[in-house]
């Protein structure tokens, strides 16, 4: 299969869990909590295993790696990436900044990702090459300069601690806006031109996978908060609408 065949099918799944996920947002839901705090409920494991079943079925030779079902066949030539509610603080709290991630990789390199947010219904399709915003492309704005962005977070806590505390204030302060419009809609309002930087401090593989085809689609520089590649780990994403602005908000944070 080509891109374009698997673009067929990522929509597809979106709209199979969509429908689910968005039927179940705004109820009040048991949630449990993971060795690290974060939050799970069975929507999200539920969600996941749709997206599993799916894809194994059509594709029983693909690998996937899963937030919530861990992986199978990991080291495949094309390998599936889920985050089926990434953003699930939101979600339990009833506010509809999060999304489903499904990322597709060849041979450990992102090729094609999806963003969905079924309650508002807006979705972004990425293949390193275009961006789609519920089908039509987008791109970055074209800011280069720090002062007067919009800036968003996940949690600006975790971007404030430690020895970068102070550089990240300073660089909130050059904002006009700062805001935590956070988890995966944060990025899909840089692919839209609609915000300017999108910083997260800890990243796991489930979530940048999808990101990386829709950052580069829509024209978006990005990198780790040290300015490598290595997306995915500890050193998280640090994602702005032009290079020369991605460079400068870079040595601001490791000045």
């Amino acid at each position: 299969m080509n891109v374009e065949s698997f673009k067929i099918f990522i929509n597809r799944l979106a709209d199979m869990s969509g429908e689910y996920v968005a039927k179940n947002f705004g109820r009040r839901i048991d949630v449990d909590y993971k060795a690290d705090a974060s939050p799970v409920t069975a929507i999200d494991k539920n969600t996941e295993e749709m997206l599993r079943g799916e894809i194994e079925k059509n594709f029983p030779d693909h690998g996937i790696i899963g937030e919530e079902w861990g992986n199978k066949n990991p080291d495949a030539e094309f390998v599936w990436i889920i985050d089926p509610i990434d953003g699930t603080k939101s979600f339990i709290t009833g506010v509809p900044l999060f999304g489903t991630l499904i990322g597709l990789a060849r041979g450990g390199e992102p090729i094609l990702g999806l963003i969905d947010q079924p309650v508002l219904k807006e979705r972004i399709v990425g293949d390193c090459r275009e961006c789609l915003f519920n089908g039509s492309p987008v791109r970055a704005a074209k800011n280069t300069e720090l002062d007067g962005i919009t800036l968003l977070s996940s949690d600006f806590r975790y971007c404030a601690r430690g020895e970068k505390a102070e550089k990240w204030r300073e660089l909130e302060n050059r904002a006009a806006i700062a805001r935590t419009w956070g988890d995966c809609y944060g990025y899909m309002l840089v692919c839209r031109g609609l915000a300017h930087i999108m910083a997260d401090a800890e990243l796991e593989i489930w979530d940048a996978a999808a990101l990386i085809p829709a950052l580069r689609g829509a024209g978006v520089s990005y990198s780790d908060w040290k300015g490598g590649s290595n997306i995915g780990n500890v050193d998280g994403l640090i994602a702005a609408c032009t290079p020369e602005l991605h460079k400068k908000a870079l040595e601001l944070l490791n000045r």
